[in-house]
């Protein structure tokens, strides 16, 4: 699980208490690449962008074919058997859309599964990876910030694994490149009738992200990345539903828990059916600074992530200590 270190928290506490301010100041325009996974043409995807170019930012978006929640790091090998096309999305400028093919596919081809060397959509790290190493270097474009969503339901801590608009933001921080994940929340008694609150929040979360984008700009030492790269954030904001707004702004860690439990059942055809049940309990040691209890008490959570996976030093130490014997198996 991605954890706060210690040493981070009082700069992060006041990115966020700027953040939250009633008027931040005015962020200089950006180039900023939007992701997603929920594909190119999602509402949230849509709605950021809008917001992030009212704001007087440069966006440029490249996210994959179609609806890939859940896809986490997943990308296209290079085994030889997959190629990418990226595809203008239609009406809408500089947005593009990522798909997989066969190496026999043939340019200007349809892209669909009528077509046999059609693969089907490319993931969002395929998404990223298109707007950081072929896009972007072909228009011009380098970026001072990746922005992923906003995506159509909450990505909290045991949830990131999984969440490819998380890993979205973890890929390009660990290319050098300052990132901000985005999630919506959902009401899934609204599962049925399409999530009305969730679209209808969305636009609200969009003018959120891009106070947080304001603030830190204003709080940003010239010659300096607007984040540490290696130091993403996810801002998780809960669903509006009719008269109710958030309760305000935590700052936050990855906890231990989602916000709900999935509940797995066999059935009589011996097929297992995948449910919803209601979230555990975060550990007390982390119940008052995780996110997803804040979340779940209607807060806007941000949250920092550590993208490094070397342990520390001392965990190293201790490590190397208590398993020397390793080093003598037979290879």
């Amino acid at each position: 699980m991605l954890r706060l270190s210690a040493r981070l928290r009082p700069g992060i506490l006041g990115i966020a208490a700027a953040a939250t301010a009633a008027a931040a100041s005015p962020a200089h325009a950006l180039n900023v690449l939007l992701t997603n996974d929920d594909g190119c043409a999602a509402p949230g995807i849509t709605a950021v962008r809008k917001a992030l170019q009212e704001a007087g930012h440069r966006v440029i978006t490249v996210g994959p074919a179609t609806n890939q929640s859940g896809s986490g790091g997943a990308y296209a090998v290079p085994d030889g058997s997959t190629r990418l096309v990226i595809e203008p999305l239609a009406g809408s400028a500089e947005t593009f859309c990522v798909h997989r093919v066969r190496p026999g596919f043939v340019a200007g081809s349809v892209l669909n599964a009528t077509n046999p060397d059609y693969l089907g959509s490319g993931t969002p790290v395929d998404a990223t990876a298109m707007g950081l190493r072929i896009i972007g270097p072909e228009n011009g474009f380098a970026p001072d910030l990746v922005v992923s969503g906003a995506n159509f339901g909450e990505n909290l801590s045991d949830s990131i694994p999984h969440s490819g608009t998380v890993m979205n933001v973890l890929f390009a921080a660990r290319r050098g490149v300052p990132a901000i994940a985005l999630s919506v929340g959902v009401d899934f008694t609204e599962a049925r009738t399409g999530f009305a609150s969730t679209l209808a929040t969305i636009p609200r979360a969009g003018a959120f992200l891009a106070r947080v984008i304001a603030s830190l700009e204003a709080r940003r030492v010239p010659g300096q990345p607007l984040l540490p790269a290696a130091h993403p954030l996810s801002i998780n904001y809960p669903v509006v539903t009719g008269w109710k707004a958030p309760a305000g702004v935590r700052l936050t860690v990855a906890g231990t828990v989602d916000s709900f439990t999935t509940v797995y059942k066999r059935n009589p055809d011996h097929t297992v059916a995948i449910g919803v049940g209601a979230p555990d309990t975060e550990p007390p040691e982390l119940a008052r600074i995780a996110e997803t209890p804040a979340f779940l008490a209607g807060h806007i959570t941000i949250s920092p992530l550590e993208v490094g996976f070397r342990p520390t030093p001392t965990a190293r130490e201790q490590f190397s200590h208590a398993h020397r014997e390793l080093v003598k198996l037979a290879p």
